[in-house]
């Protein structure tokens, strides 16, 4: 099944881009306030950054993952300096225009971030990492020359 986007209603478009504005922002957020709380209650001796670099990430993160979407909801429902704002045009499902592409490349960086910042967080990473030796037993096979 196949629909053009001449085939969506335009009101029911534009609901769907209020809603992913609204997530997102909610979303990021969210993720920010847990990651701050989690680095506030690091212990030992730690530098500023090994304290709060996740909420620095994820700090970041919120106004790429945000920008996008906020233009959509500006230009498409908001209609700012529309139609020589579009982000796509010619029938496009991605945006194919400098800002459009420089938003749509900002908010999959903001994404890149946020998986950091989360990871960091959660120690994620370490968890895996320990998860991933105890499976592989202490007596894994060597691979260097040592006798």
């Amino acid at each position: 099944m196949q629909l053009a986007w001449t085939q969506i209603d335009k009101k029911l478009d534009q609901t769907f881009y209020a809603v992913e504005l609204a997530v997102t922002a909610v979303m990021v957020t969210n993720i920010f306030q847990y990651a701050w709380w989690r680095c506030r209650e690091r212990q030992g001796e730690l530098t500023h950054w090994q304290r709060w670099d996740a909420a620095y990430y994820l700090a970041a993160s919120i106004p790429l993952n945000v920008a996008f979407p906020f233009a959509v909801v500006l230009i498409y429902i908001g209609e700012v300096n529309y139609p020589a704002s579009k982000m796509w045009h010619s029938g496009s499902w991605f945006p194919n225009t400098v800002h459009g592409g420089l938003l749509y490349a900002g908010k999959w960086f903001g994404v890149g971030l946020l998986t950091v910042g989360v990871f960091k967080a959660t120690r994620l990473h370490a968890r895996i990492l320990e998860k991933w030796r105890a499976l592989r037993g202490k007596g894994a096979v060597s691979h260097s020359s040592d006798p």
